[in-house]
């Protein structure tokens, strides 16, 4: 296999390439010879006249092509222009697939591009997906690929429109779509197809909660309109500026393992948010930004493997955002793979990757995807290349890249610090000092919560309010400190009795409430009963033994959690008045009911 990787500024440029003996030669021998063109131009006439050019000259080649927000040439990062690249295999076919895609069809688009796969009936190498993002949804397009769990892997990227995110195109010969997908199936046994991907953001913010989406737009994050994300801690405006502001901060997630980013292209109604890829109720998210030192270092890592893998042809999908991000040195990180193999590829509105049954959407990463013919042959191309690439001895250059990265280890720092002060805060907050239990404030909240979930459900919920017996006469007669040492005594007799569901907390004093969900009157006297014995066989530090009395209720269909704790503390005060050391009940438990 061989690849050759041009620029084009019009068709003469085309049909000179065409001509020249570079191609003529190579096509001679060449079994099947892929054309890909990435071009600035989001026009399907410029799409449509540069397909019929290469295949007037190639009749058998498949061409296929994409909009762009910035074209990668031979390791080069270029603007406003158009590339194309040339597969030429001894060996190896190459299929196309080509369906358009209405609105709400996507995972029955996936299901089809699946069946006409199959219906090559050829052992397949690899996937090469080109798809419209901004017009459907590709998530749904890679669920239904991803039904069959194909074996082989899948990659490509989403068609892009240099950052006015309305329209991006796909093409195949001379046919283009504005709503749909291009596959190109390799296939043949001597073919290599290795894709790698690398992301390199790492999270600024707190961590947000998704709490309302409809697709691809997210309406509240943490309850809020979710633009207010990005005004509050950016200070980015809802304005037309918004996409190109907003994208080197992307929302960062964890999702079946994997770490995600997300793009936002637009604001719309009610502060709502539309991204390119899908985010669930539920998901955690943070804003993220790229660390340029980590995006170089992850490059280098690649490049070290792509070159264990000696490919013929390396093909580079790199998120516009990353582009956005390093600048002038973004050539830092495609430039090092032509030193391996030719390259191809562009910037694009979300990536491609994975197998089996885990597809991913990307954004905000670099999927680079190596193709070989034959067996690994390690080349001198890396070699020859070192010198010239060697890291440069000025200490001025690439300093906005150490800049930043300084900067980022400093927000990262500072944030994990604030965060660790709130979890502590957060803690203190519901938790009583001496003890260690939860405190009156979170019982609240959680007996609240457990009396609507009752009243809702009509699910199963008992509490016991629990009150050491005579508890003053040893503050009394042996002091505080001993009073202290009782009561963390007393509460880890209790927890290490009680179940994981059970709750336990200190309700004040020497009072301590139980809550029981999803038990019975029953149930909860049992095990109360057994606490009530094992309290009063206990040995407490100074004191010896000491007793506990206990009162018993049970949810009432429209208890609040006033009326729930009333019965409660009637109960207690029955327990008391017969005696102590006993265990009271309201309503009483019946002998039959046992």
């Amino acid at each position: 296999m061989e690849q050759v990787t041009w620029t084009i500024e019009d068709l003469n440029d085309l049909k000179e390439l065409l001509a020249s003996e570079e191609i003529c030669t190579r096509s001679a021998w060449a079994k099947t010879i892929l054309v890909q063109v990435y071009t600035a131009r989001n026009e399907a006439v410029w799409l449509q006249a540069a397909a019929q050019e290469i295949q007037k000259a190639l009749p058998a080649a498949v061409v296929v092509g994409a909009t762009t927000v910035g074209e990668i040439a031979n390791g080069c990062s270029l603007s406003g222009g158009t590339v194309v690249g040339f597969s030429f295999f001894r060996s190896s076919q190459v299929n196309f697939i080509a369906l358009s895609c209405k609105s709400g069809q996507e995972q029955n688009v996936g299901r089809c591009l699946t069946s006409k796969i199959e219906a090559l009936g050829v052992t397949v190498k690899g996937l090469l997906l080109l798809a419209t993002p901004l017009s459907i949804n590709v998530h749904a397009l890679l669920q239904g690929l991803a039904e069959s769990s194909p074996t082989f892997p899948v990659f490509g990227a989403g068609a892009a429109d240099y950052a006015s995110m309305k329209t991006s195109l796909v093409s195949c010969g001379s046919t283009s779509f504005s709503r749909g997908v291009v596959a190109v199936v390799f296939s043949g046994p001597e073919l290599h197809v290795d894709p790698i991907v690398s992301l390199g953001w790492k999270p600024l913010s707190k961590e947000m909660t998704i709490t309302d989406t409809d697709g691809m737009l997210v309406k509240t994050i943490d309850g809020k309109p979710a633009f207010e994300v990005y005004q509050y801690y950016l200070g980015i405006s809802n304005d037309d500026t918004f996409s190109l502001s907003a994208l080197e901060f992307p929302f960062l997630l964890h999702r079946n393992e994997d770490y995600l980013a997300r793009i936002p292209i637009s604001v719309e109604e009610y502060g709502a948010i539309r991204f390119v890829a899908d985010i669930n109720i539920g998901e955690k998210v943070r804003l993220g930004y790229g660390n340029p030192e980590m995006i170089i270092g992850e490059s280098k890592r690649i490049k070290n493997y792509m070159h264990s893998f000696a490919p013929d042809a390396i093909f580079l999908y790199s998120c516009g955002c990353r582009r956005f991000l390093l600048q002038e040195e973004v050539e830092l990180e495609t430039l090092p793979f032509e030193e391996i193999a030719p390259t191809i590829g562009f910037y694009t509105y979300g990536e491609f990757y994975g197998t089996d049954n885990n597809l991913l959407l990307l954004n905000a990463a670099l999927v680079v995807v190596g193709l070989r013919e034959g067996p690994s042959r390690h080349k001198n191309r890396l070699a020859e290349s070192a010198e010239a690439s060697s890291d440069p001895t000025d200490p001025y250059a690439y300093k906005h890249i150490k800049i930043i990265t300084r900067l980022l280890h400093f927000i990262e720092t500072v944030t994990e610090e604030l965060e660790h002060s709130n979890r502590e805060l957060a803690l203190l907050s519901v938790t009583d000092k001496l003890t260690q239990l939860y405190n009156r404030l979170k019982l609240d909240q959680i007996l609240t919560r457990e009396v609507s979930r009752a009243n809702r459900y009509g699910s199963k919920l008992s509490i016991v309010l629990c009150d050491i017996d005579y508890f003053k006469s040893v503050n009394d007669v042996h002091g505080h400190q001993v009073g202290d040492e009782v009561l963390v005594a007393f509460a880890n007799v209790l927890k290490d009795n009680l179940r994981d569901s059970d709750i336990l907390g200190r309700w004040g004093g020497e009072e301590f409430l139980i809550i029981l969900p999803e038990n019975s009157i029953i149930e909860a006297k049992m095990l109360v009963e057994k606490l009530r014995w094992t309290i009063s066989n206990h040995l407490f530090p100074v004191v010896g033994h000491m007793t506990c009395s206990f009162g018993i209720t049970t949810h009432h269909l429209e208890d609040t959690e006033s009326s729930i704790l009333g019965r409660a503390d009637e109960a207690l005060y029955k327990a008391k008045q017969s005696g102590r050391n006993r265990v009271g009940v309201k309503p009483p438990v019946t002998v039959s009911e046992w």
